[in-house]
């Protein structure tokens, strides 16, 4: 009987802290959301175009036909996230 009861203090506390987290985290991002609406989307950019930068270097350094297909699949991805920040910025502006 000890043990069911150890567990069930035990679930009992993760949830109730859990349950603390939880309302926590949207309060934590809320500061971000109004100061800059295209904030997301600019770091996509920004992560896109540096993961591009250092996929572009290996591939100088080893060219093999694994980095070439990486690069190819990056540039989309920079391309992708740039074309989602310009609809966003061209969103804001209207």
């Amino acid at each position: 009987m000890n043990r069911l009861r150890t567990t069930t203090v035990v679930f009992v506390s993760a949830l109730a802290l859990g349950s603390f987290g939880a309302a926590a985290v949207p309060a934590a991002f809320a500061d971000d959301a109004p100061d800059a609406p295209c904030a997301t989307q600019q770091a996509h950019v920004d992560k896109a175009t540096a993961k591009l930068a250092a996929l572009t270097a290996k591939y100088a350094a080893h060219p093999t036909k694994k980095t070439h297909k990486s690069k190819k699949a990056q540039r989309q991805r920079v391309t992708h996230a740039t074309s989602r920040l310009d609809s966003c910025l061209a969103a804001q502006s209207s």
